[in-house]
């Protein structure tokens, strides 16, 4: 049986002796041998046209039958006999946890994946007596421990963090996404992945699909392009905040890892997600309320648990830490994963252990160590970890920074040792205590200090300052086919403006009678009624505005909400020169992603003279050549998130080589909330890769009204 998978979703073509199943421009082809009688002999073989080496193996059972069944490549005519097969995989023998494996070059699989998204409770009946000190209730089934305080979450399949799917490259991922969640659309994002062929698969609501309604069932369906430590989360609403987030680790072949020598281990159980922990549904800050005194979380989680301090009694809740188990003398890859939706940056350190740096954001660099590590949400660092003691615990902390230090926000997981004697891990945990939070973190080597002047100090350095293994001489010294200077901030907007009769724009009440509207060049960004990647047809170009192009409706005023677009032609080099302009919000660090791409940091900081940076200052700098960047770093870095310095400015580049429509924003999930972000928009609709034919469609419903017969 030999079938074909390219792009166009669910149109097939059935032959004498080969299935096929044309999903668009990429072909698949799946050839499988069954033996009936011994089970150790079946085996898929996937054949990827687009991928002239891949010949893979994908392992499956079928104990139900007792035919002999050995296919053939043969390739008779479509048409034959269309009765004899089926045109459809079943996914059902595929299932995605058999595709965490040690991967080897060519072979792919496919991997299915079943998430159900609904309304849950942490801490709830299913944790018995968990909250208690009851260790192995915390550990039954369907129980979500969070930071030991029950709340209302919005979970998948029951878990927070959801599933962690782990694959290898090129493997061909299908998860069906069932919405269970009373009253609430949803989306997923697979957050590091570029959607090469599958732009309608990035998961934004009213960008690349529609939301999935309640009720319904979306099946994104997409291949692991890009290697490394990557995540997914909702799109939709604050279901993120809420809960809904998980690991997405893409590995690739030893071989085809440049740094695989310098470890020993890559297990899947060392992967550490940070998220942020609010005893409230995140929408109660969506606008807010004016006595919230602004958004801050409780507590900070290391994959789902945490501890809560009570900031009155200091009294902390009695949950037990994720462990991490190492061997003394072996060295581990470990992958950190920033979730964080707040406004604040997050430091880690492991207690008397370095953090080699080997990867930003799936992407390589040079090995450098430190000692403490400092992230912003939706970046992504794999680490290599010696483990360099005999014997004894030692904490992994977690730590809030900016805004979140001002209710003691840390974390703990442990870093265990064992030696090669037989444990048994499920036994209960004997846990040493917290180091207090006063206990400041051990001095040393800081990457990423919000603090830190770039190339200005010995202990605290940026990002920038890392070496890319990969060189694009190319693109770092190209003159930019475009270059456009983006000026985010968050605008105080006085509440005659907000509260217009007929007019209901979106803001945010941090404390008191202020409100803010976050924008990018004076423009905030609403989202079309109709995706423009799959139904470009139902949007007028009169819909979008850009810096030149404002709307009727905004004449006089200074600031528009509007969709926000940016054009460049399909292969142009663009340079993106992003200024923070924020005043009025504290000392804030905002972490920028770009959905589809990776880019080149060529410049990150602050002002030279140490003044507030503006989009005049940039531009009269830039002018004159004095806008600083990091020329004599030969190889700089490629990320998909950048933490832009409070105040200061970045400078990225990318070639748009992947037509579609693509999000760009600020990460923290209320500053998108309130319009901080953008379209890009690559290439013309004609050059964009088209949605299979029975893709969902949505859009408004308001018919004209006859003349009433009274």
């Amino acid at each position: 049986m030999l079938i074909f998978l390219n792009q166009e979703l669910y149109r097939y073509a059935v032959a004498l002796i080969g299935i096929t199943i044309v999903i668009g421009s990429r072909c698949l082809c799946i050839q499988a041998t069954h033996d009936g009688t011994d089970n150790s002999n079946n085996y898929l073989n996937l054949i990827d046209a687009t991928f002239a080496s891949a010949t893979a193996t994908n392992e499956f059972s079928n104990k139900e039958d007792n035919e002999v069944f050995t296919s053939t490549t043969d390739t008779t005519a479509v048409g034959e006999n269309p009765d004899k097969f089926t045109p459809y995989l079943n996914i059902s023998q595929y299932p995605g946890e058999l595709c965490n494996r040690v991967c080897v070059s060519g072979q792919q699989r496919v991997c299915y994946f079943e998430f159900t998204l609904e309304y849950y409770q942490a801490m709830g009946v299913a944790c018995g007596k968990c909250a208690q000190g009851v260790e192995e209730d915390c550990n039954n089934p369907q129980c979500i421990v969070g930071d030991g305080v029950e709340k209302g979450v919005m979970s998948i399949n029951r878990q927070i963090p959801g599933p962690a799917i782990q694959v290898c490259k090129n493997d061909l991922l299908i998860i069906d996404v069932h919405n269970n969640a009373h009253g609430s659309a949803a989306a997923l994002h697979w957050h590091g992945l570029h959607m090469l062929e599958t732009p309608f698969m990035d998961g934004v609501p009213f960008l690349t699909q529609c939301p999935i309604p309640f009720a319904n069932t979306f099946r994104y369906q997409f291949y692991a392009t890009e290697p490394g430590t990557q995540f997914y989360h909702s799109h939709a609403g604050h279901h993120k905040v809420n809960g809904q987030y998980g690991a997405l680790i893409v590995r690739q072949a030893q071989e085809n890892e440049p740094l695989s020598n310098l470890y020993d281990y890559d297990l899947p159980e060392h992967h550490i997600l940070i998220s942020d922990w609010m005893h409230t549904y995140a929408e109660q800050y969506f606008p807010g309320l004016p006595s919230s005194r602004g958004i801050f979380p409780n507590s900070v989680l290391i994959n789902g648990r945490g501890v809560y301090t009570n900031p009155r009694t200091k009294q902390q809740t009695k949950v037990p830490p994720t462990v991490y188990y190492v061997t003394p003398g072996k060295r581990y890859r470990f992958r950190l994963i920033n979730s964080i939706s707040h406004a604040c940056p997050f430091q880690m350190q492991i207690e008397k252990h370095n953090l080699t740096i080997i990867a930003s954001d799936s992407y390589d660099v040079l090995p450098r160590p430190f000692d403490t590590l400092v992230t912003n949400s939706g970046e992504r660092y794999d680490f290599i970890l010696v483990a360099n003691h005999t014997k004894g615990d030692f904490w992994i902390r977690v730590k809030g920074m900016g805004v979140c230090s001002i209710n003691p926000t840390e974390s703990f997981a442990l870093l265990r040792y064992e030696s090669n004697e037989i444990v048994n891990r499920d036994e209960d945990l004997q846990v040493p205590d917290f180091p207090k939070y006063e206990e400041g973190f051990q001095p040393g080597i800081y990457l990423n200090h919000p603090n830190a002047t770039c190339w200005g100090g010995e202990n605290d350095h940026c990002i920038t300052e890392l070496t890319a293994l990969e060189e694009d001489v190319a693109l770092r010294n190209a003159v930019p086919d475009h270059k456009f200077f983006l000026a985010f901030h968050n605008y105080p907007v006085p509440n005659k403006e907000i509260f217009k009769p007929g007019q209901y724009n979106h803001f945010s009440n941090l404390n008191g009678n202020l409100t803010i509207v976050g924008a990018i060049n004076n423009l905030s960004l609403v989202f079309p009624d109709y995706p423009p990647l799959t139904q470009p047809e139902d949007i007028d170009e009169s819909q979008f505005c850009d810096d030149l192009n404002w709307p009727a409706k905004c004449a006089g005023n200074h600031l528009c909400p509007c969709i926000h677009r940016l054009q460049v032609e399909r292969n142009s080099i663009v340079e993106l020169i992003i200024v923070d302009e924020s005043e009025n919000v504290g000392r804030m660090h905002h972490p920028f992603h770009l959905h589809g791409y990776r880019f080149m940091v060529t410049g990150l900081g602050q002002h030279p003279d140490g003044v507030p940076m503006s989009i005049q200052r940039a531009k009269q700098m830039e002018r004159n050549r004095m806008l600083p960047r990091d020329y004599f770093n030969a190889r700089p870095p490629f990320k998909d998130t950048i933490s832009i310095p409070s105040r200061g400015y970045a400078v990225i580049r990318f070639r748009a080589t992947n037509p579609g429509f693509w999000l760009m924003h600020c990460h923290y999930e209320w500053h998108l909330a309130i319009g901080m972000g953008l379209i890009l928009q690559v290439g013309t609709p004609q050059q964009m890769v088209t949605a299979p034919s029975d893709f969902p469609r949505c859009g408004n419903y308001v018919p004209p009204v006859k003349m009433p017969n009274f």
